[in-house]
């Protein structure tokens, strides 16, 4: 025998069971862990209510009958350093999993907490305005006759504008949506373009040969697109903020010629998309345009009307301005949802006749007045810019209650292009007593 030989090694050769001794430093170690898991197990139940799985107690581990592997080694003593690193591992595991589940659990905590201010804050806002509203009906009452409101003031504070006899759009159809509650998810401009010079522009007997849809542009029109995309970069960049562009085009071909050679001069991340939409398309006159029929056609609209003459196999004005009401309604939906926000403007390029009858409906234009309009030149960008300010548009702001047309007008250089359109046609009337968006929201 071996006298250097350890006291468990000659146990081993004798077939009897091993003691082993532990260090100190490893129950210490396994107690942390221990206690790191009970201390998780705790937080955790009283944050979330959820149980976690069972960790098993040393008592626990004791009465564990050894695994398989642990026998074919010969080990009998369970509570050996090979079992006691095995559990360690597995505790180490399961600790990582409930402090993982924890965090997950206290950032879901923090995200409610979050939504419950907010929810707090506007039940706040709402009731601070419900309180002023009460003190100005009630200052109203006591000053009576004595104090002269404008027709404005009445207004704001009124809860419910429709008592007084105005218009409230709150109460609109469409709800909610007829009225963002912050109206700077709206588009910043509206830009209106009629298609660039075309073949049909120099040689009317092109409509004879070639249908309509599928007229080109010039060389001279393609320079005139791409003039009108400078300008429209110009106009864009003066607000010192970045932006991005959505077209909206006429399927003819050259509409779509035109938004090409526009779209060609901003940077791709300027461009938030491309919609093809049949309503902005041109006037139908006909299938084929047989020259001599149509200057007969022509002098009968005259003696007819010439908004409401439809040509034979197509259209009247009357007919373009039915599709181009449902295009708006469609349009306007889109706006209210919050689809063209963050510093968006659109831009409709379409047909001479067609752009005057969309600022018809938009503006509520009646027959005659559209009658006193001419159609803007080719490629000559018809710019709508949103009426209030920042603050004014605003929750509780001064212009919350008012309809989305009515947050746009014509810019002085887009009422020039439009000959004709006067003073009066460059807004929407807001309220029924002649009181105008106009005359009271400050200039930007």
């Amino acid at each position: 025998m071996c006298l250097s030989a350890s006291p468990q090694m000659h146990l081993q050769k004798a077939g009897m069971p091993v003691q082993r001794s532990y260090s100190s430093a490893l129950i210490h170690r396994r107690t942390h862990v221990h206690l790191q898991l009970t201390a998780s197990r705790q937080v955790l139940c009283r944050s979330t209510g959820v149980r976690p799985p069972h960790i098993l107690t040393d008592e626990e581990a004791k009465r564990k009958e050894p695994t398989a592997g642990e026998k074919g080694f010969g080990v009998t003593d369970t509570n050996g350093p090979l079992s006691m690193e095995v559990t360690e591992e597995s505790e180490l595991a399961q600790l990582k999993q409930l402090q993982a589940l924890t965090r997950s659990q206290q950032r879901q905590i923090l995200e409610h907490q979050e939504a419950l201010a907010s929810l707090h804050a506007m039940i706040r806002e709402t009731q601070e305005a419900q309180l002023q509203q009460s003190a100005a009906k009630q200052s109203v009452k006591q000053n009576g006759a004595a104090r002269q409101l404008r027709p404005f003031d009445a207004q704001l504070q009124m809860a419910d504008r429709r008592s007084i006899g105005l218009y409230d759009a709150r109460f609109h159809s469409t709800s909610w949506g007829a009225t963002p509650k912050d109206h700077r998810v709206l588009p910043k401009r509206i830009i209106l373009v009629r298609h660039a010079e075309s073949q049909g522009n120099i040689d009317h007997f092109a409509y004879s040969e070639v249908p309509d849809p599928q007229i080109c542009l010039t060389d001279r029109g393609i320079e005139q697109a791409q003039e009108a995309g400078e300008k429209i970069k110009k106009l864009m960049d003066s607000d010192g903020n970045p932006y991005k562009l959505y077209f909206y085009m006429s399927p003819y071909r050259r509409s779509s010629q035109t938004t090409e050679a526009i779209a060609s001069v901003f940077q791709e991340d300027e461009i938030s998309g491309f919609q093809e939409e049949v309503q902005l398309r041109e006037q139908d006159f006909g299938n084929f345009q047989d020259q001599e029929g149509k200057k007969h056609e022509k002098a009968e609209r005259m003696r007819y009307g010439r908004f409401f003459y439809r040509f034979p196999n197509g259209e009247s004005g009357a007919d373009v301005y039915d599709r181009m009401t449902i295009f708006e309604d469609h349009l306007v939906r889109d706006i209210n949802a919050g689809r063209y926000s963050k510093h968006t403007s659109l831009v409709l390029v379409t047909h001479g006749l067609a752009a005057r009858i969309f600022l018809m409906r938009w503006f509520h234009w009646t027959v005659e007045q559209f009658m006193e309009v001419y159609n803007p030149p080719n490629a000559e960008p018809v710019v709508l810019e949103r009426v209030p300010s920042d603050e004014a548009s605003k929750p509780g702001g001064g212009c919350t209650w008012i309809h989305t047309k009515a947050l746009y007008r014509l810019t002085k250089e887009a009422k020039q292009i439009m000959k004709g359109c006067s003073d009066d046609m460059c807004s929407t009337s807001a309220m029924l007593t002649g009181v105008r968006v106009s005359d009271w929201i400050e200039e930007d």
